[in-house]
């Protein structure tokens, strides 16, 4: 349980290895802030592996806290516009995760992922894999949802149009999500996507290799 003794690490998150400045306001609390360089992207998909906690929260800055305790228990890098975030550890890590507009969602292993608050974006993708759990509350105008193995994917909210592949025996509760319209697809075909989100237009898995 996170109390006022205890340290707290505070990231925005960058491509490449940043300089840092230490704050420090007390004997026993100490905040670091790591400053991002203009030429970075903004962060568009975020891929989670292995035991880790990610809350998602929308906001006009893009950053990454975590207890510094989990500093040597956590992987997080960036990659263009990609966040990529992973642990081998036993216990789950948790990590927060403040990002502005992004499109695609992506767990696997035993990753949990939930939403802080509703978001709101034009497209969304959630792949999730293995036995990766996810919380999801958001409003767009088009999502598609990807479960694997054993994920489970609880969706609150509301869409335009929702595509839904089911490729394993995942668990996707939607009792609180309203959709206009919905499609499930079949195994063989997917959605065409691009970088700003996603094309409602559904091709075969063939089709897209030619």
């Amino acid at each position: 349980m996170k109390t006022s003794l205890k340290t707290v690490l505070t990231l925005v998150m960058t491509a490449i290895l940043l300089t840092a400045t230490v704050i420090t306001s007390t004997a026993a609390e100490r905040i670091i802030t790591l400053g991002k360089e203009s030429a970075n992207p903004d962060i568009k998909r975020v891929v989670i592996k292995g035991n880790v906690q990610v809350r998602l929260v929308q906001s006009q800055r893009e950053w990454v806290s975590l207890d510094e305790d989990n500093m040597s228990k956590v992987k997080i890098k960036q990659n263009g516009n990609i966040l990529n975030i992973s642990s081998s550890e036993k216990n789950p890590v948790s990590v927060t995760v403040y990002v502005k507009d992004i499109y695609r969602i992506e767990a696997s292993d035993k990753a949990n992922i939930t939403t802080i608050g509703k978001f709101n974006l034009k497209f969304l993708q959630v792949i999730l894999k293995d036995n990766a759990v996810a919380f999801i509350k958001a409003d767009t105008e088009g999502l598609y949802t990807q479960m694997d193995g054993q994920s489970k994917l609880q969706l609150l909210g509301s869409t335009v149009d929702h595509y839904i592949k089911n490729s394993g025996n995942g668990m996707l509760n939607t009792a609180k999500f309203a959709a206009v319209n919905t499609e499930n697809l079949p195994g063989s075909s997917r959605l065409a996507m691009n970088t700003d989100g996603m094309k409602h237009k559904k091709m075969n898995v063939d089709t897209l290799k030619k």
